[in-house]
């Protein structure tokens, strides 16, 4: 019983207390996280969708952003838009073993929780991932999400997949501004 006790708590030790072969102390920021954190506070968002037909339908929103200790932020999001309740929520992150950034969504309007992997451009201020979303049709296509920041106060999101002649396409963007 006193060996299962041990297994059992050495399974839900968390990572963060393992240290790093090299010395580093896992709960430590790194320079990388910086650019998450800049999102945490409350923020007005524009969002505009565009429509196979080239239109494009605008909507508001609100997006909170909260920090988890100094390594991760989560968004809630909320608003409507083309006439029906959305809300969403988000993860953000770097993973130090991987080198990336990794990024989840859910919404109440998609089925599938999407997973983005990528890289921050220090020089564009801009970080840009990609994954795999379920299109209008219920299949998963490859998707790339761009996150740009203007300054501190706004930054302008974007989310491209194929469009109905097979190339990459901005389907929707928003545009963040800090409340004040």
């Amino acid at each position: 019983m006193k060996s299962l006790l041990l297994i059992l708590c050495a399974a839900i030790v968390p990572a963060a207390l393992v240290q790093d072969p090299q010395g580093a102390d896992p709960t430590k920021p790194l320079p990388q996280h910086a650019p998450l954190l800049r999102h945490v506070g409350v923020w007005d968002a524009t969002m505009k969708f565009y429509m196979p037909d080239g239109t494009a339908q605008t909507a508001k929103a609100t997006q909170t952003t909260k920090k988890v200790g100094e390594l991760h932020t989560v968004d809630d999001f909320s608003g409507v838009a083309m006439g029906m309740p959305f809300t969403g929520h988000g993860t953000n992150s770097y993973c130090p073993v991987r080198k990336k950034y990794v990024g989840t969504w859910v919404d109440s309007w998609t089925p599938s929780p999407l997973l983005v992997v990528g890289d921050y451009d220090e020089k564009k201020n801009e970080l840009t991932s990609r994954g795999e979303m379920v299109d209008q049709t219920g299949k998963m296509v490859p998707c790339k999400t761009v996150t740009r920041w203007m300054d501190d106060n706004r930054f302008w999101f974007g989310m491209y997949s194929n469009g109905a002649d097979g190339k990459e396409a901005l389907m929707m963007e928003i545009e963040y501004a800090r409340k004040k």
